[in-house]
């Protein structure tokens, strides 16, 4: 490599950092719709918590729920997402309690814990088809947002951190070779 190539691929480098921090900040003053607001309403946080719990339930750790996930989708929805793909995600959770009612006859929040996994698995099954089958420029599945939005919201709570995972306040040095048993929960 010359002197010139290397100058080139510096500027490149310096630029392209310089043009993604523009990206990102501009992603954080995005303006939310006035759908996306209605999320923060109380009934919509909860609703959206029992939508989490359904996909991370509680078991001999914490659940999505108790992790503060229903609080913290809005936020990323309102901060993080396009204007269509907070449109795809406000029709599609609006479109929750019609699905529900037309495969069990009942609200989501009225379904027992069987029926409220049998019914996230339905939805989960649906959005992995569609994915699979999406064309470049086609949304993704509302179940798809929800679901990446759960497993960030609850992996990065500190419920998620330190019940679900080793969570090591000052970790040492990196060992890639570290026993590991059978069992043993990630690091944090």
């Amino acid at each position: 490599m010359n002197r010139r190539e290397a100058i080139q691929r510096v500027a490149m480098l310096v630029g392209g950092s310089v043009i993604g921090a523009n990206l990102f900040l501009e992603g954080c003053t995005r303006p939310a719709t006035k759908t996306v607001e209605s999320l923060f309403e109380a009934e919509n946080t909860d609703f959206l918590g029992d939508l989490a719990e359904a996909i991370l339930p509680e078991t001999d750790t914490p659940g999505a729920k108790e992790a503060g996930v229903g609080e913290f989708i809005p936020v990323m929805v309102r901060d993080t997402y396009t204007e269509e793909d907070q449109k795809v995600f406000v029709e599609g959770l609006n479109g929750v309690d019609a699905r529900s009612k037309k495969e069990f006859d009942k609200n989501f929040q009225d379904l027992s814990a069987e029926e409220k996994l049998e019914f996230v698995n339905m939805l989960d099954k649906e959005a992995k088809e569609h994915e699979s089958n999406k064309e470049e420029d086609e949304k993704s599945h509302f179940f798809t947002m929800l679901k990446q939005l759960t497993l960030t919201g609850f992996f990065t709570s500190e419920v998620g951190m330190t019940k679900a995972l080793r969570y090591v306040k000052i970790p040492g040095k990196f060992d890639g070779n570290y026993p590991y048993k059978k069992g043993d929960r990630a690091f944090a």
